[in-house]
């Protein structure tokens, strides 16, 4: 048997809130709230969150300064947020960390 205590103890179940692509016809909320945007903007979201590209690498692909890839990735998940009404997960700091990045190993 195994004597330390934080091995043994179980953590609490947590009850979380469903995302908005959880309940019903979320997904479906999702997809028109981004066809509302134009077509940069959603391929900026997704070099950002799918393909996982820092934003100094997306402005070099799409010819953008990072600050204008940082603005339209701020302002499309505003708009996310508006129009599914409620607050969507904020990546900012994921992206200013992948900045730094960038910055140090330049």
């Amino acid at each position: 048997m195994n004597a330390n205590p934080a091995i043994t103890r179980r953590r609490p179940a947590t009850r979380r809130t469903p995302r908005p692509t959880a309940t019903a016809g979320g997904r479906e909320r999702v997809a028109a709230a981004l066809a509302r945007r134009g077509a940069r903007e959603r391929l900026v979201l997704a070099l950002l969150l799918y393909e996982r590209l820092l934003p100094v690498e997306v402005a070099d692909a799409l010819n953008l300064s990072v600050r204008q890839v940082e603005r339209t990735y701020d302002a499309l998940l505003a708009e996310l947020r508006r129009s599914l009404g409620g607050a969507a997960p904020r990546d900012r700091a994921r992206l200013a960390t992948g900045a730094a990045r960038a910055r140090k190993a330049a």
